[in-house]
């Protein structure tokens, strides 16, 4: 293991620089929210001067364990904890204890770095620790779980305090959700690696954690005692801003909560955020909820105000073309489809596209654009032959159904198969388009279930 770069850091990318290093085994991070801070318990700091010394920090934590037992705090779900896990229980509720918070995730440390814990602001860290290696970490299995405190107090033969890490097998959400571990001991842990995080940074490092990866206070805590915390008497209320209320009915529309949706993409409307982007959003996610309540013209409404809002939002084109072309209005969906090949040239927009077209009746279009699909998105170009197949089939277009088959066969793609799912047998597809099929079709067909 080389040696490690500790740095100082403001931005997200430079923090991800850092964390790059970390590349030769598996690494635990601790976030503290002021630089001056050590890797140390929490039962340490109460302590005092006296927080090193493990005979004391033994001490302290055993009397607490034999109160909590003693006043019937050690029962959970009918369960009897063993001492570690009583101590789990009790760090949970914010009691200090010799346990150290550690987490798998970087990032998830990065956030815990950019709390505000006192006034002034002052810089974070991120402390960085190797976990994998086994001389100087052991790690708590079940069978030493049900020990008691002092079995991990005590030294070893060369008079050496070991340390333990610990991951709970009885994870509550806090727990899943912080990705965490614990480490203990009786000896100090060093740091592979240090980042500080600059002070005036942490808000825009916390709106970009926010951003790219989802990291807010309420998925950190996701249990009853979280959700109390959040709106606890000191916690000024803040009243939710436009961003807030578009998630909010994003999360209530993936719920089916549809009404609710409305109204907070109407909240976020009334609001005029003075960034078009998040109002173009609010527009097209309404749009979208109106379409699932089949307000069709509603839905166009809207979607056509995003796109006024945000001319490039392929999106909103896109979901316009599909509820065009719900109510019959083909033309319009191939121009939207269409636009949005022109910003994109994805491969949903050509399979888009080419539904229309054959709606339309205009096969040679559909088929040249199912054809650029193929080319865009070749491991699935079994699904898009059969679609091509099946539109000459329908067509009775025989000459070109053949070629696509050939085409397939010499591609090793077995369209029979796919139309196994929809048709039992060679009379089935006949049924289907309304023709007899012709004789060396057929034949190619036949691989079918009869």
């Amino acid at each position: 293991m080389g040696q490690k770069e500790s740095r100082r850091v403001k931005t997200l990318s430079g923090f991800m620089k850092w964390v790059a290093q970390f590349n030769d085994g598996q690494y635990l991070f601790r976030g503290v929210s002021n630089q001056k801070y050590d890797i140390e318990a929490s039962a340490s700091r109460r302590l005092g001067e006296n927080g090193s010394n493990p005979a004391k920090l033994l001490k302290i934590n055993k009397e607490m364990i034999s109160d909590a037992r003693l006043e019937g705090h050690d029962l959970k779900n009918g369960q009897k904890l063993f001492d570690l896990e009583l101590l789990a229980e009790l760090q949970h509720y914010g009691a200090a204890t010799c346990l150290i918070d550690f987490t798998y995730s970087a990032q998830i440390a990065l956030w815990m770095a950019c709390q505000q814990r006192s006034k002034p602001n002052v810089n974070g860290k991120v402390f960085a620790v190797r976990g994998d290696n086994p001389v100087r970490f052991k790690k708590v299995i079940s069978e030493s779980l049900h020990k008691n405190l002092d079995h991990f107090f005590k030294p070893d033969e060369s008079d050496r305090y070991p340390l333990y890490q610990w991951q709970p097998k009885q994870q509550n959400n806090r727990i899943i959700a912080q990705q965490s571990v614990f480490l203990f001991g009786g000896t100090k842990i060093e740091p592979e690696a240090e980042c500080v995080i600059l002070k005036n940074s942490k808000e825009t490092l916390l709106a970009s954690l926010r951003t790219f990866s989802g990291i807010i206070e309420a998925r950190m805590f996701p249990d009853f005692d979280g959700f109390a915390r959040l709106r606890s008497h000191d916690r000024l209320y803040v009243e939710p801003n436009a961003r807030n209320y578009l998630h909010r009915g994003i999360e209530a529309e993936q719920e089916n909560r549809r009404d609710d949706a409305i109204a907070y993409y109407n909240e976020v409307i009334s609001l005029q955020p003075v960034d078009n982007r998040i109002l173009a959003e609010a527009h097209c996610y309404r749009a979208y909820t109106y379409d699932s309540k089949r307000e069709y013209e509603s839905a166009i409404e809207d979607y056509s105000k995003a796109i006024t809002l945000n001319s490039d939002f392929a999106y909103a084109y896109r979901n316009r073309g599909i509820t065009y072309e719900r109510i019959g209005k083909i033309d319009n969906a191939i121009n939207d489809y269409s636009k949005v090949i022109e910003l994109t040239a994805s491969s949903v927009a050509y399979s888009d596209r080419a539904r229309a077209y054959t709606k339309k009746g205009e096969t040679n279009r559909a088929a040249k654009d199912y054809r650029r699909v193929i080319e865009l998105n070749p491991h699935n170009a079994a699904n898009y032959y059969h679609l091509l197949i099946m539109m000459w089939l329908e067509e009775q277009n025989w000459k070109n159904a053949k070629a696509d088959l050939i085409a397939a066969e010499n591609r090793g793609l077995d369209i029979t198969n796919i139309l196994s799912q929809y048709y039992r047998n060679i009379a089935e597809i006949e049924e289907g388009i309304e023709a007899k099929l012709p004789k060396d079709i057929a034949v190619m067909l036949m691989k079918s279930p009869e």
